[in-house]
């Protein structure tokens, strides 16, 4: 185990986490909960400045970077990283600790995704300045508007990350180093239809959401194979029960740790909506009327597939080992900032914070977990230094 002085305080850990989670952050409105870190980062001596992200996606805060010396040698720098915002409904956040189990007051969500994270990277850095923990150079940046498509990852420039690999917290067991996780493509669907009086001429019009359900009846959806997914997510559209609706607009997404599976369910999707349109055109009036179709694809992120060789993995199985964790690979469905440091050449993995069922109300954090996350960390920087020295 980490050696009993390079310990964190578990006291301030859970001070500093109900805190975070208390401060509003929803996607593109961070600025609240980085200025509460660079106050809290000050006293440490390390190097902290914020990024043109939030000029580049129209949010209040860019990413925040940090940087802290080694006191180690020949050392190389390694990155933690955790993101800043939370999902809906994520304002006014209450949390409570009950039999050792941190939750919201059930009306919103906890935030452990990613404060926990975040809480633990706070803890890390405290830790080896107060302790004078040897170890090498650590950078972390801590991502904006990762929950709305990874926006703040994108925007890092990645000419300025001196680090060798990156440990992403955002994951749930802390017993698995998530290695794999899939291509995703993201879409936008628009049907148009034709507005008409739905009880007094009806059939003078044509109504997308009928066009639109007819086409999603035709859709492979949900779990298309171990590998795979398709999701219809948001439908807007009609503003009255008289009225034909004349537009709906759709989000929709694929993954797929396959490629050409990826494109061809996104070619599937497409075609649904296309295939259905010659069934509602019709004549009124001597003119033709008929449904049109707009859709826009745009690759979210790319897969991430790392050797069980790279130095994150080696650094962090070696670590859990070291403290009794029974360390596996993992391969997952979902899309993290991990992703974007891979894509960019920064070997990277996803490790646990201990977080349960969230994006829901029932979000929970045990606090042993919490407890063992920047633990897990301290213990990386030892092993990054014994085996680089």
């Amino acid at each position: 185990m980490a050696t009993k002085k390079y310990q964190p305080n578990p006291d301030r850990l859970i001070r500093t986490f109900m805190d975070l989670v208390k401060i509003d952050s929803l996607s593109k409105e961070e600025a609240a909960v980085a200025e509460y870190l660079t106050q809290a980062l000050k006293p440490l001596g390390v190097e902290i400045w914020q990024d043109d992200a939030g000029k580049k996606i129209s949010g209040n805060c860019g990413n925040l970077h940090v940087r802290m010396k080694g006191t180690v040698p020949n050392v190389p720098a390694i990155l933690f990283s955790a993101h800043l915002d939370t999902v809906i409904p994520g304002k006014g956040i209450e949390p409570r600790i009950e039999d050792g189990i941190i939750r919201s007051d059930g009306t919103t969500i906890l935030g452990a995704d990613d404060k926990a994270g975040v809480a633990a990277i706070l803890e890390v850095l405290r830790v080896v300045y107060e302790q004078k923990m040897p170890c090498g150079p650590i950078e972390v940046v801590f991502d904006v508007a990762e929950e709305i498509g990874l926006l703040g990852a994108r925007e890092i420039d990645f000419s300025t990350i001196k680090a060798k690999c990156a440990f992403v917290l955002d994951g749930e067991d802390m017993d698995n180093i998530v290695v794999r996780a899939p291509h995703a493509n993201r879409m936008t669907y628009i049907v148009e239809g034709v507005a008409a009086h739905a009880g007094m001429a009806p059939e003078r019009g044509i109504s997308a959401i009928e066009v639109a359900a007819k086409a999603i009846s035709k859709m492979r959806l949900g779990r298309l194979d171990p590998e795979s997914t398709a999701n219809i997510g948001a439908i807007e559209g009609g503003h009255a029960s008289n009225t034909v609706t004349p537009k709906v607009t759709m989000k929709a997404e694929t993954r797929s740790h396959n490629p050409e599976t990826l494109e061809k369910q996104t070619e599937h999707m497409d075609e649904c909506f296309r295939s259905v349109l010659p069934e509602f055109k019709r004549e009124v009036d001597g003119h033709i009327i008929e449904p049109k179709f707009h859709a826009t694809v745009a690759r979210e992120y790319k897969a991430m597939n790392l050797s069980l060789d790279s130095l994150p993995y080696r650094l962090a199985f070696a670590a859990g080992k070291q403290l009794g964790l029974a360390m596996e690979p993992e391969s997952i469905g979902g899309g993290t900032n991990a992703n974007i440091y891979n894509a960019n050449g920064l070997p990277s993995v996803v490790l646990g914070t201990g977080m349960k069922k969230e994006h829901t109300v029932d979000e929970h954090l045990a606090v042993a977990d919490l407890e063992m996350c920047p633990r897990f960390c301290l213990e990386i920087l030892l092993q990054n230094a014994k085996q680089t020295t």
